[in-house]
Formats: structure tokens, sequence, C-alpha cells
């Protein structure tokens, strides 16, 4: 049996399986109901939550009929009839509520960083700008300064609006602290991180009913779905944002190697069964190009022994097109594909046990005691990844889990950093992870984009904000409003309004569509929190217009389609072009 661990057994749920919306897995296939499944738990929805990076205070927040600023206590109202708390940065200025949206969380009894923003690296980051911009001296609370709970002019509403909580965050925050007469003092990643662990240490958060259909012998099935985000080879090593699909590959290529890890599992009481397809391993750098070079040749690639590939049972000469691809010359991109030769043919039974000892959410599933309090965990743990627990290699890993009972999603946003002892010292790798249950073997769940969308877009360097309506229907989509485009180095707003099939999306960045048999409207988490390159090239355009798409969502809502999604555009070299964020008001 191979070495199971907090990211093992992955599975590899095609992205064509058949399921139905965020809510309740219908299938178009008949669910097989030999065993019967317990009861799933429901958990009531508070009328109050609270923001906690310590507590938060003067933090703006909209839940249906309720709106405000979180008090002394980091607490808001929350409306029991909404699909989500939205939290922004910012405050009222002509009217309106306007400034930095940090995230949509479904409604729940503690919010913190991860909730809100989402990928470890936003998550971080906002606790960095909350903790540098605090009105306290100490950090045991943290109040919003009052010129930014209260903006009297559009400065202050510009600065906010061009932070970026991602790669260009401390560049895009530069103009904020200037306004604040803090320039010079932003609070470090390591500082924040300690920060978020001293808070979050022995808080409970959030309900201890127990969650009787996330345990052993509820005869439930999950699916795991997760994605790689970024990764450093290095302690001297810039990052690199991971790529998950290449449409610049071309059709044949892009279609036989998109997918991202995942799993599909079911919790029998005589064990944990992993289902048939299961998958422990991805591809990247040169051995990625290996796998794409025999995918181009038509070959079976296999792999006679650890870290061995073959392709028709050769050895494999690495196209010369393709390892630039896999492995890009500017450090900013590095391609990553599922293992193929780590499937499994068939079922796996894993004692409970055994299981256990894979910590966080399995560990509650074997002891059958899986709450939203028990889920919702930060630790920063150090362990032996060996296989004879010599010490030989030792990781530390930053591991932020979270419960969300409106979705009955677990979401765990991860940061692994190899030690001095390991084979990669100073490599660090982080992901984002998502299970839920399903209603059988072969289901999921999705986000449906059916309906209408509020999308805001940004550009560095450009002081014009674009508004616009996506809506999408059964067939496709269609938009109005504003888009902001450039041309020799200035920024303008342009009319916008088209309209287009979801295979014409599909065609750009937003590739998910198309791919699910579920709906050609509908994605997986996972395909929301992905890295795409693609050519924008105009038919008979001469020159290639590469570009390269980031996707974060968390789902929010018991349809999970009230979250924040964020797009930004980047060119090959990985300098951010532009940015989009999308949310669905009706």
């Amino acid at each position: 049996m191979k070495k199971l661990s907090f990211i093992a057994l992955a599975v590899s749920t095609a992205l064509v399986g058949c399921g139905g919306g965020g809510d309740d897995s219908a299938s178009n296939n008949p669910v097989n109901n030999d065993t019967q499944k317990v009861e799933k738990t429901s958990i009531a929805i508070p009328t109050q939550g609270e923001f906690i990076d310590a507590k938060v205070e003067g933090l703006f927040y909209i839940s249906g009929s309720e709106s405000g600023k979180t008090n002394a206590e980091g607490a808001y109202k929350i409306d029991t009839n909404a699909d989500n708390v939205i939290f922004i940065l910012g405050g009222e200025f002509n009217g309106e509520v306007d400034g930095l949206v940090i995230g949509h969380v479904s409604p729940r009894d503690i919010t913190t960083p991860f909730e809100a923003a989402g990928t470890y690296q936003r998550a971080i980051n906002l606790a960095r700008l909350l903790l540098t911009i605090n009105d306290r001296d100490s950090d045991a609370s943290i109040v919003i300064p009052d010129a930014i709970q209260s903006p009297n002019d559009e400065t202050m509403i510009d600065a906010l609006k061009q932070i970026k909580l991602d790669d260009d965050f401390e560049t895009s925050v530069q103009a904020l602290l200037a306004k604040l007469g803090k320039q010079g003092e932003l609070v470090s990643e390591d500082e924040a991180t300690k920060h978020i662990e001293g808070s979050l240490k022995g808080l409970k958060r959030g309900s201890d009913d127990k969650l009787a259909h996330w345990a052993k012998g509820s005869n439930w099935t999950f699916v795991e779905r997760s994605a790689k985000q970024r990764v450093k080879n290095g302690e001297d090593s810039g990052y690199q944002l991971v790529l998950h699909a290449d449409h610049t590959l071309g059709d044949k290529v892009f279609k036989e190697t998109v997918g991202l890890e995942a799993q599909t599992f079911t919790t029998k009481e005589e064990g944990f069964i992993v289902h048939a397809g299961s998958s422990d391993g991805t591809l990247s750098g040169k051995k990625s190009a290996e796998y794409l070079t025999c995918v181009k040749q038509d070959g079976v690639f296999t792999s006679p022994s650890k870290g061995q590939y073959l392709c028709n049972g050769s050895a494999i000469k690495i196209d010369g097109n393709l390892t630039s691809v896999a492995h890009n010359s500017s450090g900013a991109y590095q391609l990553s594909v599922v293992d193929p030769t780590k499937r499994e043919p068939s079922d796996k039974d894993y004692k409970w046990p055994k299981v256990a000892t894979m910590g966080a959410v399995y560990q509650c599933m074997a002891n059958a005691n899986c709450s939203e309090q028990t889920l919702s965990q930060f630790e920063v743990v150090i362990r032996d990844d060996s296989d004879k627990l010599d010490g030989s290699k030792m990781l530390e890993e930053t591991l932020s889990g979270s419960y969300d009972p409106v979705a009955d999603v677990y979401v765990q946003t991860r940061r692994k950093k190899h030690l001095d002892k390991n084979d990669y010292p100073g490599r660090v790798s982080e992901s984002v992870k998502f299970i839920y249950p399903v209603a059988g073997v072969g289901q999921d769940r999705y986000v449906d984009f059916q309906g209408t969308w509020h999308v805001v877009m940004t550009r560095p360097g450009c002081d014009l904000v674009a508004e616009a309506t996506y809506t999408f229907d059964a067939d496709g989509f269609t938009t109005s409003g504003k888009e902001l485009n450039s041309h020799n180095g200035s920024c303008y707003l342009a009319d916008l309004n088209e309209t287009g099939s979801y295979q014409d999306l599909a065609n750009m960045d937003f590739w998910w569509f198309t791919t699910n048999a579920a709906g050609a409207s509908k994605a997986t988490l996972d395909q929301l929190n992905t890295t795409i390159r693609w050519n924008d090239r105009d038919e008979g355009d001469p020159e290639d217009k590469f570009k390269i798409n980031r996707f974060s969502y968390m789902p929010a809502g018991k349809n999970w389609d009230r979250g924040l999604l964020v797009r930004d555009t980047l060119d090959s070299h990985g300098n951010k072009r532009a940015r989009a964020t999308l949310r669905k008001i009706k």
C-alpha cells in the first residue's frame, strides 16, 4: 500500500463526470442505494459572526438586509436569509460603500483572512495589510483607520481598489501606505503567520455538533479536489505560478493532459474505500515535458521504476518545443500535470487506524468526531515525511482548515516547506484543497454560472475602473457596460456589448466551460483556482499574443455560487496586466 499523507490518495475524477448543481449532487446516472447513507447534519445559521485576525474593528460588511462595520469585538450581524457576507476594506463615499472587496463568505460564526481571501498567498497578505494599517499600538486587536472607514476623497478609494492580495501585493499597497503615512512599515509574512497562529490557537470556531455524514460508517461518498498554486525551488529562488492547462499546445495535448488532483472515497464502517482512478502524484518541469512529448507521439507513458519514465518502452527525447513550455525560461511559470502512471486500476480499502494517522479531516472521520470546530483549525507543524521516519525528509506545513456548514465543504489551504535535511531544502509549495460529500461514486458538485454577475476591472498604473454586467443562460453569455483597455501606455474605457457561446469562452481563458458533462455553464471548485496559458491572437493576425490568466474562488452559499471570482491577466513574463472580479448578483 502506498504511504498515506495529507494530500495523498489523489483519485482522478474525470472532468467530464456527471453531476448536478452545488447543492444536490443530482446526476443523469442512477444512484446505487444498496447501502443506506446516514442523514446529513444540519447546522443553524448564526445571527452574528466575528472577523478574527485578532478582533478586527471597522471592517465594512454586507449580509442581505444587514450592513455596517464590525465592532470592537470584530462582530457583524448576519441576515440568515442571505447567501453570503461581503467584506469590504473601505467605507461610504458619495452615498455608496466602496473600497477593496476582500471576499465573500457563507454566513458563519468566525471568519478569518483564510475564509475571506481564499488562497494561502492572498490570506497571508490580507493579514499583513490589516496588521500594517492597524490604528492600535498593540496587535492584540486591530482597528481600521478612520481615513479608510470614512474616506473623504476618491484618491483613498482608488488606493484601496488598486491593492492586489497576491503577486503584486507589496507594490500595489504602497499608495495606501503613503496616504496613511506608513511607508516602509509593511509587516512581514513570518510576522503575520505567527500572529494568526497566536490569534486562532485554541479558538473555538463554530458549532461542536457532530457531522454524522462526515464519519466512518456514514456510507457517504466524498470528492476531494486540489490545485497547487505556487512553487519555489529553493531559498534563493523566486516563486513560480503553476500552470494547470495550456491551450497553446494544441487541442489534442490540451484535452489529454488538462486535469487536476482529485479523489473519490467512501466512508464505510469497515474501511475507507478509495475508488478506482486513484493517483498520488503530479509531473512538472522536465518530467511534464517528457509526458507531453509522449502524448504528442500518441505513445504509451509508463514508469518501470521510481523517477524513470518511458514512452512505448523507450527513453524519451523531449520535444524541443516543450522544454520551455513545461518550465518557462523566464522562471515565471511551471506546468503541472497529473501523473497517469500513479492511477490505481481498482478500488482500495484502507483501514481506519491507518487513515487516522493522516490527521486533519481524515482523523476526525476515523474517530467519528468531525464538527465545524474540529475541522476549522490553523496550525504550523513540522513532520517527517520519509518512509523510514529517519528524519531524512522533514517538512514544515502551515495548514488552515475550515468547514463551511452552509456549503457543506471543507477547505484547506497549505504551505509546505522542505527543511534542511530534505532532498529539496528550501523548496516551498502552496495549494488549496476542497473536500465535500456527493450523492455517489462518479458524481460531483459544481458552481453554475447561469445568472447575472457584476464585474469590476482594473489595471496596474491606471486610475480608471470599469464596471460591467455578464449574463449567463443555458446557451451562452451576454455582456454590457464598460471594459478597460490600454494603448501606447495609456488606459481608457470602452463600451462592452458582446454575445457568445460557452465554447467561445472555453477557447479563451475561461477554459472550464463545456468540460463538465453536467452542463456547459458549470465548473468544479479546483477548476476555479487554476492558471491557464492561451493565445489571444485574432484570426489573420501574424503575431502570437500569449496570455496567462490566474483564477481564485472560494465557494459561498448553499449552491456555492455566491463567492468572489478573481481573474488576473498576466503576460508571458509574469507581469500583471489586468484584474477582474466577478460576483453573482442574481
